[in-house]
């Protein structure tokens, strides 16, 4: 079990350093979540489906890039990459919901 724990001990360091840099990217010095909230105010969805709306573009993604069993071409958005950004999308959606109670 200690080699499975460790590796996704791995795998969240490098989300949270994924996600750092993309939410510098996206939201600046704003909210956290502002370039999903610009769903809501621009009166297509609320915040939170927005952010789902991102998960599933993620998981086609992967089921595209699976069942095709090819590699992508975007070459630097590779599997691996996408299912970061879904973990990383769906500790985002957790910790919305949370902050939004």
């Amino acid at each position: 079990m200690k080699p499975l724990v460790e590796e996704i001990d791995s795998i969240f360091k490098s989300c949270i350093q994924i996600l750092e840099a993309k939410n510098s990217d996206y939201a600046g010095d704003r909210s956290p979540f502002f370039n999903f909230e610009m769903c809501e105010k621009l009166g297509v969805c609320k915040t939170e489906q927005g952010i789902i709306v991102r998960m599933t573009d993620k998981l086609a993604r992967v089921i595209n890039l699976l069942g095709d069993d090819r590699e992508a071409a975007v070459r630097n958005e590779t599997i691996e990459d996408t299912l970061k950004d879904l973990i990383n999308y769906a500790a985002i959606l957790l910790v919305y919901l949370r902050w939004m109670r």
